[in-house]
């Protein structure tokens, strides 16, 4: 404690350093973020991106804690969710895919919900065609569609 009476001036200098620490690792993250939010940008131009749009028959309620896997084994710790609200889908490249999810649903028109999963499906995602996975509320059962517009 007297180290520091007779010096106060390290004091600021230990926080000052600190502090430009701080932001360097703010500024390295945030590049880190704008680089790859670029990337997913130019994927989703180049149409190098498809959608896979998640539907709920006999029933409502959204998907949640999506990852998939190439090769079943190795799973990743999440999807990227496009930007659309009212028709909720998930941007992939073109594969073969093992997806995990849970679903939050309910059967009717009602506030309460029930959390199911996770479940297992497998999708193949082509190039520049858009597909749907379906999960059906009363058998637990998925499936994978193709979209008709």
């Amino acid at each position: 404690m007297s180290f520091l009476i007779e010096r106060p001036w390290i004091l600021i200098v230990a926080m000052s350093v600190l502090f430009y620490i701080s932001v360097g690792i703010l500024y390295y993250q945030h590049t880190k973020r704008k680089k790859a939010f670029n990337t997913i940008k130019t994927m989703k131009r180049n149409k190098e991106l498809s959608k896979v749009y998640l539907r709920i028959d006999n029933g409502y309620g959204e998907f949640y804690d999506m990852s998939f896997s190439v090769d079943g084994e190795n799973w990743s710790s999440g999807v990227l969710f496009s930007d659309e609200f009212l028709t909720p889908s998930i941007l992939m490249p073109s594969g073969e895919y093992e997806i995990k999810f849970s679903v939050k649903s309910r059967s009717g028109a009602t506030v309460y919900y029930k959390k199911k999963g996770p479940f297992y499906t497998k999708i193949v995602v082509k190039p520049f065609i858009d597909t749907i996975i379906v999960f059906d509320n009363d058998t637990l059962a998925s499936w994978q569609e193709d979209l008709k517009e």
